[in-house]
């Protein structure tokens, strides 16, 4: 098996811990707290992933990022104020920094259009408001 066989064989493997509705719903219930730059990192991770432009290798490190960005239990829990989310924020960020270079236009224009779909047409760093995904 050659190691890029092995690399899809990981990603496909993970879809118990990543589905689209997950990310969605963990978007739409922390939204505000996670703030705009949070956001559209967390939607430019998923665009890539889902784009066919994107390598393998980098595929699985988004996958585990948006993961671990999903699972309510992590190093510091969800429900804690304030740092509740600043574990998910990081391992986002870091995740982001190392496939950053193959992100292309397009996939930020789509990570616009999601944001869009779920906090409406009028999203802005200032205000973040949650309507329902049509």
């Amino acid at each position: 098996m050659t190691e890029e066989q092995k690399l899809q064989q990981m990603i496909e493997g993970k879809d118990k811990h990543f589905s689209d509705k997950g990310l969605l719903d963990k978007l739409q219930h922390y939204g505000k707290k996670l703030g705009f730059k949070g956001l559209h990192a967390v939607a430019t991770l998923y665009t890539a992933l889902k784009s066919p432009n994107m390598s393998k290798s980098n595929k699985l490190i988004i996958a585990g990022a948006l993961g671990y960005f999903i699972l309510p239990i992590d190093v510091v829990a969800d429900i804690l104020p304030f740092v509740g989310l600043t574990d998910d924020l990081f391992v986002v960020t870091t995740a982001l920094t190392k496939v950053f270079l193959s992100i292309d236009d397009e996939m930020k224009q789509e990570a616009d259009a999601l944001l869009k779909k779920v906090f409406g047409e009028s999203y802005t760093e200032e205000e973040l408001t949650i309507e329902e995904i049509k």
